[in-house]
């Protein structure tokens, strides 16, 4: 008979892995809401989830009493799960979707900067007025554009 430190710790361990499982579950929920994916496509993603559960599940039963599947072990992942959902989900939530709109805001900064520094040397040389003349015989040059304003002149009075 195991002395009831033991078993406390194995119910312990048992409601932390309940926790745990509905943790990766809001996490599946959330990848869910944002791929919206198909039948086949959610089909695939449940699989991946239980191959994903189970092994953590398999580690805590290891931990808590060298994986002995009892009634207590199901009670207490049952307890964890309801603990999680009741107290951290919608903290959970609310923070992954905060946490997904600043990835989602330093992505798009990060992609504004790179789309600017590509493309300022590109509009500089059409701004200066050089253009790519192409000859009759294949062979560029390097030609004004006629029809270019420096802002700097923009003001000047034409006669």
């Amino acid at each position: 008979m195991e002395s009831l430190s033991v078993q406390l710790y194995a119910f312990a361990i048992t409601i932390i892995a309940g926790a745990t499982t509905g943790l990766l579950f809001d996490l599946y929920r959330l990848s869910r809401g944002y791929l919206r994916p198909g039948l086949v496509a959610t089909a695939v993603m449940d699989l991946f989830f239980w191959l994903v559960v189970a092994p953590v599940l398999t580690v805590y039963l290891l931990l808590a009493n060298w994986g002995q599947l009892r009634f207590y072990v199901l009670v207490g992942i049952l307890l964890g799960l309801a603990l999680y959902y009741l107290v951290f989900s919608r903290l959970v939530i609310h923070f992954c979707l905060c946490f997904f709109d600043i990835i989602g805001k330093v992505l798009s900064l990060v992609y504004q900067i790179v789309f600017v520094v590509v493309t300022w040397p590109i509009r500089l040389a059409q701004d200066i007025g050089v253009g790519l003349n192409v000859r009759r015989l294949g062979r560029a040059r390097i030609v004004p554009n006629l029809r270019w304003r420096s802002p700097m002149f923009m003001f000047l009075k034409r006669r």
